[in-house]
């Protein structure tokens, strides 16, 4: 019998850290187009809620409005990943 070791899957949040922390902008529509993502506003929240900082700022764009979320760090250690 064999057994295939998977890998770990990332949480919501981590996805969205590791975004963030490469250095990129997330909105809630851009969030959904590359995750597939529909809890994004509550995984901001459980982000901030642990401490990390996450600048927003309001955007329009054909007259929507819409938040860009990032965190305002260097990106030159993207090898390193944080878990929460």
């Amino acid at each position: 019998m064999t057994t295939s070791k998977q890998p770990t899957k990332q949480s919501y949040s981590q996805i969205i850290l590791n975004h963030m922390l490469a250095g990129k902008r997330l909105s809630n529509m851009q969030a959904y187009d590359q995750y597939g993502m529909t809890c994004f506003l509550q995984r901001i929240s459980d982000l901030r809620a642990a401490g990390i900082v996450i600048q927003d700022e309001v955007m329009e764009k054909n007259g929507k409005r819409y938040k860009s979320y990032w965190i305002d760090q260097p990106a030159n250690n993207t090898d390193s990943e944080v878990t929460l």
